[in-house]
């Protein structure tokens, strides 16, 4: 899965969400950071108030609703840094 396909998978369920009021990074598999602030989604490594990274894999298994987003972050296959009340309504968008 290319960036461009990743935030084109992202984009409509920003949208549905409403967007981050903060920004958010996305770290994807080894190469894809995307970078979310409101309903933006781009393919830039920004700062951000909080950073989201785990493998292609798991997002993919979280975006068909195989495996819960936060049931990943404590079983330790997504890791957050920074702001975690943001990481929290990641829930939201998935």
């Amino acid at each position: 899965m290319t960036t461009q396909e990743l935030i084109d998978a992202i984009i409509p369920a920003v949208d549905k969400f409403g967007g981050f009021p903060s920004s958010v990074k996305f770290k994807i598999g080894d190469a894809s950071v995307i970078h979310v602030h409101n309903k933006e989604v781009v393919a830039e490594d920004k700062d951000a108030s909080c950073t989201i990274t785990m493998s292609l894999d798991t997002m993919k298994e979280i975006m068909a609703g195989e495996i819960d987003a936060m049931s990943a972050v404590m079983e330790g296959d997504v890791e957050v840094e920074g702001d975690t009340s943001v990481a929290v309504s990641v829930q939201g968008l998935f």
